[in-house]
């Protein structure tokens, strides 16, 4: 482990003093002379001059463990409040409270660090064990177990991590593209019987391959397009090795080959314009890249991922041997087929002889004629019942019409009609009555409230001729001089001109 913010020998001179400062209450304001010393010695210690010789302690001030441990924080995070330091990560451990736990560590030493969730949220990698990584931090005191560590803040990879972050930013971008969409990918042929080879001419991956397809399935032809895969000029010549069988067309399927290496061996299948190049191959295409565990972009972009060369060649034909064995078995029971047929259509053709035989015209006459008789003798049976059932309604009904005589039927209609004619003569004299009493009531009523009872006592109706006919006079000063009055009385009628009106003052209620 490295401080970028390193000790000189002259620093240790003065650490006692800075501590005293800190740590004696009595000191303080002697702090930043304390200060400036530490300064001065720092620059002093540039030159060869003799080292100053440390001041006498004072008397030491008694503290509590807490206390004392809470003093070196201070003083750790005053001086030390941002480093750089390189290491390698171990025993990360992640807590559910989202901090990290881990220990950054180089071939000497070694050192505690935690790593708070507000702060490792922020990274673009997720670290693990043995990267080797680059963090700022403050170097600071666990107080409540005295525990010298470093609290990181911000991390970033180094050497292959700093790679492996670029891939997965790539990885992420064409992902965002639709370049790894599942969707995108297509089947593989059958029987190809042209397999084309993207790969080095004197790659071990170009034997594999040739030596699995001439024992899997020999009948096809094979094609290499040549192409470097490693070093600078390997994404340029991928491209354009992927672009010849593309337009050649001269294949089934195509293979992007290459045998294992380091990744950066492996860098350029995962470079952007060969992963872009595999997604736009017009030829479905395997890629065999690496071993098993090697991943690169190309192979998300492939329509097949085999783990290594020769399982590309695998994958991409159909095993010859298999296939025979496949045949020789179809073969065979195509043949169990044909005689399990034979068989069923002997069966058959007996069945269709006895049938024939079963059809001639004697047997048929024969049975007909049978059936012929059993017909007769079951009509004949069927008008036998038929017969009886006929008798026996008959006499049925001669015993109904026995018991419905019309004698005493005609006998008890005689007296019921008896009876309703005696009822109805009485409700009709009880109506009778009944409406000579209302009448007499009505009478008496009218009687009452007639007008021409008034007119028996000597008073007169007067009506006044209008051109709209007679019309009631109640008040005097509904008719004018001159007008013509019809006078009723109780018995005729009179007229009469009116010569003068005189309004009279209605009465006082």
């Amino acid at each position: 482990m490295r401080f970028d913010a390193g000790f000189s020998e002259s620093t240790t001179a003065i650490w006692p003093e800075l501590i005293r400062t800190r740590l004696n209450p009595a000191a303080r304001t002697a702090r930043p002379a304390a200060r400036d010393r530490f300064h001065a010695q720092q620059v002093q210690s540039k030159t060869p001059t003799a080292r100053p010789a440390p001041p006498m302690p004072a008397t030491p001030s008694v503290y509590s463990v807490a206390e004392l441990n809470r003093r070196v924080q201070e003083l750790l995070q005053n001086h030390l409040s941002d480093v750089a330091v390189r290491g390698e990560i171990s025993g990360l451990k992640r807590y559910p409270s989202g901090h990290w736990y881990f220990t950054l560590k180089d071939r000497d030493s070694e050192i505690s660090c935690a790593m708070f969730a507000r702060d490792n949220r922020r990274l673009a990698f997720r670290p693990q064990d043995g990267d080797a990584v680059l963090a700022q931090a403050r170097v600071d005191l666990y107080v409540k177990r005295g525990r010298y560590q470093l609290v990181v803040q911000s991390m970033s990879p180094e050497g292959q991590g700093a790679l492996l972050q670029r891939l997965e930013a790539l990885k992420s971008k064409l992902k965002d593209e639709g370049l790894f969409d599942p969707a995108r990918k297509r089947p593989l042929p059958n029987y190809p019987t042209a397999i084309g080879i993207v790969t080095s001419p004197e790659s071990a991956a170009l034997r594999d391959v040739a030596r699995a397809l001439r024992r899997r399935w020999p009948v096809a032809k094979l094609y290499v397009y040549a192409a470097a895969v490693q070093g600078a000029e390997a994404p340029h010549s991928l491209c354009q090795a992927l672009e010849r069988a593309g337009r050649a067309r001269q294949c089934d399927v195509l293979i992007l080959a290459r045998g294992g290496g380091s990744i950066e061996d492996l860098l350029a299948f995962s470079d952007e314009a060969v992963v872009r190049a595999v997604a736009a191959c017009p030829l479905p295409l395997i890629s065999g890249i690496g071993h098993e565990t090697d991943t690169t972009l190309a192979d998300f972009a492939a329509d097949v991922r085999a783990a290594t060369p020769t399982a590309a060649a695998e994958q991409a034909s159909p095993d010859g041997a298999e296939l025979e064995q496949e045949s020789l078995r179809l073969l065979q029971r195509l043949q169990a087929l044909a005689k399990t047929a034979l068989r069923q259509a002997r069966r058959s053709l007996d069945d269709r002889r006895r049938r024939l035989e079963q059809a001639h015209p004697a047997i048929r006459f024969q049975a007909q004629q049978q059936q012929t008789d059993d017909a007769a003798e079951r009509l004949t049976q069927a008008l036998r019942r038929s017969l009886q059932q006929r008798q026996q309604h008959v006499e049925l009904l001669n015993r109904r019409l026995a018991a419905c005589t019309p004698q005493s039927r005609l006998a008890v209609a005689g007296e019921t009609l008896r009876r309703q004619r005696w009822q109805l003569h009485a409700a009709m004299r009880n109506r009778h009555h009944s409406l000579q009493a209302r009448l007499g009531r009505a009478e008496t009523t009218l009687n009452a409230v007639s007008p021409l009872r008034t007119l028996d006592r000597g008073y007169a109706i007067a009506m006044l001729r209008t051109p709209d006919g007679p019309r009631l006079l109640r008040e005097s000063r509904q008719a004018h001089a001159g007008d013509t009055l019809e006078l009723r009385l109780r018995q005729g009628r009179l007229e009469a001109e009116v010569t003068k009106t005189e309004a009279e003052s209605p009465p006082k209620a």
